[in-house]
C-alpha cells in the first residue's frame, strides 16, 4: 500500500475530509486524490452531503498502528509498561515504517467493536445496537457515543440515549462492549460534537467535584508509587507526610469503588474528609466483614 493512501486512511480515522484538504496536504490536484482513492472505493466513498470522503463502514479495512496504539494502550494494566507501549507507537509513527497498517479482519471481535465505536464518536454517528446489560434480553438501542473508557481490563462505551429510543431519552450511561451486537451507523448528525475528552469507568465519567481524600500509610503509599498507580486518571497526589504516608484525592462514581479499595488494603487506607461518606463506607465494610466471618 503506497504511503499516500495510508495517510488518507489515518486522516479519515479521525474525521471526514474534503478533496481540497487532501490536495493541499499532499500538494497535488484533486484529480490525483480521486485517482488515488478510486482503487479503494469499497472502503472509502465520497459523501456529497458532507462534501467529503469518509469510510463506507464503521469498520474500515485498515487502521494505522498509531491509531491502534492510542486506542488500546489502556489495556496494559501496568502504567510503566503502558508508557513503553505509547512510546513504541510514537516511534513507529516517526520512522520510515510509519505507514504500516493493521488489517482489521485480523482483530478480535472485541477490538472490532471498539474501533467501530471510536470512529462513530469521531464522525458524530448515532449508533444502532442490540444491547443486553446484566444478562437481560437484548434490546435495540440508539446511542450517541461520547467516549471509550477502560479499567485496564474491561472497555466501556459512554454514551447517551438518542431521541429515537422509546425510553430513557437523553440519559447517559456506560455500555459494556460484551453486551453489544450488530453495531451500525444509523444517522450522521451534522454540526454536532459527540466526543467528550474525559475518563471514567463502568459507573460513568470522573467529575472533579466528586472525590474522597484518602490517607495511604507508608507501606501502601510505597506500593502505589512504585507501581505507578498514582498516574491513573482517578487519583490526584496531594502531599507526602514526614512518616512517608501520603494524601490523595480519589475521583469516583459509585461508593463501591471506595469500599473495594479500602477493603483490599485495610487498615492501610483511611478516609480523611466527608464525615457522612466516611460513616457510610465504614459501616458497609464492617457489615461485609461480619458477613464473611
Amino acid at each position: 500500500m503506497e504511503s499516500r493512501i495510508k495517510s488518507i486512511y489515518q486522516e479519515l480515522y479521525t474525521t471526514p475530509r474534503s478533496k481540497e484538504y487532501f490536495a493541499n496536504l499532499f500538494d497535488v490536484s484533486t484529480k490525483t486524490i480521486e485517482n488515488t482513492i478510486s482503487n479503494y472505493k469499497d472502503d472509502i466513498i465520497y459523501d456529497k452531503k458532507l462534501s467529503s470522503y469518509r469510510f463506507n463502514n464503521l469498520l474500515p479495512k485498515y487502521i494505522s498502528y498509531e491509531s491502534f496504539f492510542k486506542l488500546f494502550q489502556n489495556s496494559v494494566g501496568n502504567n510503566v509498561i503502558k508508557n513503553d507501549f505509547s512510546n513504541i507507537g510514537k516511534t513507529i509513527n516517526k520512522k520510515e515504517n510509519s505507514f504500516l497498517m493493521i488489517d482489521t479482519l485480523t482483530l478480535s471481535g472485541l477490538a472490532k467493536k471498539i474501533v467501530s465505536c471510536d470512529i462513530a464518536i469521531n464522525y458524530n454517528y448515532i449508533l444502532e445496537i442490540d444491547y443486553s446489560g446484566n444478562e437481560k434480553k437484548k434490546e435495540k438501542k440508539f446511542i450517541r457515543p461520547h467516549t471509550i473508557v477502560s479499567t485496564g481490563f474491561t472497555y466501556y462505551l459512554y454514551g447517551s440515549y438518542d431521541e429515537k429510543n422509546i425510553k430513557n431519552i437523553g440519559e447517559t450511561r456506560s455500555f459494556g462492549f460484551n453486551g453489544m451486537e450488530n453495531i451500525t451507523a444509523n444517522e450522521y448528525v451534522k454540526d454536532a460534537h459527540f466526543k467528550i475528552d474525559k475518563t471514567g469507568n463502568a459507573y460513568g465519567l470522573f467529575e472533579k467535584d466528586k472525590y474522597v481524600t484518602l490517607k495511604l500509610m507508608p507501606y501502601c503509599a510505597s506500593f502505589f508509587k512504585r507501581e505507578g498507580l498514582l498516574q491513573k486518571e482517578n487519583f490526584d497526589f496531594l502531599i507526602e507526610n514526614e512518616d512517608n504516608s501520603i494524601l490523595i484525592n480519589m475521583y469516583y462514581n459509585n461508593a463501591q469503588e471506595i469500599i473495594s479499595l479500602i477493603q483490599q488494603w485495610m487498615p492501610q487506607i483511611s478516609i480523611q474528609n466527608n464525615i457522612d461518606l466516611k460513616k457510610e463506607i465504614y459501616t458497609k465494610i464492617k457489615s461485609n466483614c461480619e458477613a464473611l466471618i
